[in-house]
């Protein structure tokens, strides 16, 4: 933090941690933080590079009926959010068991409804029920991003009737 700043406390109690919330931190989880702040500092410009192949991969194996929701400048290239206006998301992701994807957020997962963020750029609830999301990351390959999207694309086109 920088000289002068004086955060308030998060919680209040015990007085620990010099006064800013009680409890007293875990060493572990405190070298475990250091550890993955030096990694995320060494592989910072690796893990961009690969990021940016697989979403240039995945994009490209899109077929024409899919669409990107979001911006395409302002986004994290590690979440590819796409939508087939009419296609049922949650019955391809039960078609594709072995394959890691989702309606939506984790933390809206099991509610039901739409998410609210897809409505928040301006999907309707359709389409943001048609809307399917994959995340990729270091230690994805750019064969498990391909074979992921020729597979939801498959089962997408199955299910409008259309030759896979």
């Amino acid at each position: 933090m920088r000289d002068g700043v004086e955060p308030a406390p998060l919680i209040h109690g015990g007085g620990q941690e010099m006064g800013l919330r009680s409890g007293t931190l875990s060493p572990a989880l405190c070298v475990g933080f250091g550890v993955a702040a030096k990694l995320a500092t060494e592989r910072r410009q690796s893990d961009h590079e690969h990021v940016e192949e697989l979403w240039i991969a995945a994009g490209s194996s899109l077929m024409t009926d899919w669409i990107i929701n979001g911006s395409m400048t302002q986004r994290y290239h590690g979440n590819l959010n796409i939508c087939w206006p009419g296609v049922d998301a949650a019955r391809i992701i039960a078609e594709l068991r072995d394959v890691a994807f989702s309606l939506g957020s984790a933390c809206a997962s099991g509610s039901g409804r739409p998410s609210h963020v897809l409505r928040a750029i301006g999907l309707s609830d359709r389409d943001a029920r048609s809307s399917i999301r994959l995340g990729f990351g270091r230690y994805t390959s750019k064969e498990e991003v391909l074979d992921a999207v020729n597979r939801i694309d498959a089962a997408a086109r199955t299910q409008r009737g259309l030759a896979a």
